[in-house]
């Protein structure tokens, strides 16, 4: 079968490259042609556009430390090279004409993963709900997130209509199965993000390893909890790493953190893989650290964005690595993660999500 993959793969965001590119390599590796379509030239919500409050950090940063600005201009060439080298991309679309013509080539078409459902990301643009001019059945929702735990009323107007009509629906996390369910009255199915639909062998094929030694690694990606840094600084001391860490432009001036933010996803994978212990704010950070069997802390932001976390996490019996408030938190007595224990509730997981693709690129 030849299937088009609908998604956010532009961003210089880990989780949107490395997850566009297992949903198209997965399907390759099932015997389809696969691509994702390049239509993000097309219009996307402001979640992603420069803010006025962005550029002044930006701007501030390159101010105090020139540093910052190389480090931005590689981690951007990174990005780019992975995009165009790695993620399998059609020719681009430019407007709404151009992917409804391009959409007829194929036989599915399938939406998601990551937050492609996301009120900032969707906001004017209906294509990451396949509103497309083929039939429902050949209209596939793999993973998607909405990223909210509840829609406006405007939005669910909107955006509920044509979810109810794409033929094979799966979610990413129970909220978002509960949401479909009270505006359509359909069951979706929960499945695995599609990076974990690849093993840790398929992701060691492209990584590049990590150049530090000793270390725990500190990802984020939006401003954590205040007393996250706090927290990593003593998980660190009592352990005898350095902390090599990746987040936003502003983290860079911070001090007792090394910078590793001028990495594309490859050397991501990397840093995963080489660390010998993990502290994220991050979906991805934490799915990558469960398939590298990481032993990590995945800290919870103070916001309704959680549920995927939980999904993820509950599922594979991990609760006790979800840390919901940092000051009333015992570290020293998080248990060891069992991975034997992990991965045979993934490989289930994964067969369940597997099995949901194929039945329905047969119907």
């Amino acid at each position: 079968m030849k299937i088009g993959i609908i998604t956010y793969h532009c961003s210089n965001n880990y989780g949107a490259q490395l997850q566009a590119y297992a949903t198209c390599h997965f399907l390759q590796k099932m015997g389809h042609e696969a691509e994702v379509i390049d239509c993000n030239t097309i219009g996307v919500g402001p979640i992603f556009m420069w803010s006025l409050e962005s550029l002044r950090a930006i701007f501030g940063s390159i101010r105090n430390n020139f540093l910052s600005l190389v480090s931005e201009r590689k981690r951007y060439r990174l990005f780019n090279e992975f995009s165009r080298n790695m993620i399998g991309l059609s020719k681009p679309c430019y407007t709404k004409v151009e992917l409804d013509k391009a959409c007829k080539n194929y036989d599915y078409i399938i939406t998601g993963s990551d937050q492609v459902w996301h009120p900032m990301i969707c906001e004017g643009n209906t294509r990451f709900f396949l509103d497309l001019p083929i039939p429902d059945n050949r209209k596939i929702a793999y993973a998607p997130s909405f990223g909210v735990s509840e829609y406006s009323k405007e939005e669910v107007d909107e955006y509920m209509p044509m979810i109810s009509k794409i033929g094979h629906l799966s979610v990413r996390e129970e909220s978002g199965r509960r949401m479909i369910k009270k505006y359509t009255g359909r069951d979706a199915k929960i499945v695995v993000d599609p990076t974990m639909l690849l093993t840790r062998a398929d992701w060691d094929k492209i990584l590049i390893p990590a150049k530090y030694q000793k270390y725990l690694f500190y990802f984020t990606i939006l401003d954590e909890p205040n007393g996250t840094d706090e927290l990593v600084r003593k998980i660190a001391q009592e352990k005898g790493l350095e902390i090599v860490r990746i987040g936003t432009v502003r983290d860079i001036m911070k001090r007792g953190f090394i910078n590793a933010r001028a990495n594309g996803p490859q050397q991501f994978l990397g840093l995963v893989r080489d660390a010998d212990f993990v502290v994220t704010t991050s979906f991805h950070g934490t799915v990558f650290s469960i398939l590298y069997e990481k032993q990590f802390l995945c800290v919870l932001n103070n916001n309704d964005r959680n549920s995927r976390m939980e999904t993820l996490l509950s599922g594979l019996g991990l609760d006790s690595r979800m840390i919901r408030n940092i000051h009333n938190s015992k570290i020293s007595k998080v248990s060891i993660i069992n991975y034997q224990d992990v991965n045979a509730r993934l490989a289930e997981l994964r067969e369940e999500s597997m099995q949901f693709l194929n039945n329905s690129i047969k119907e």
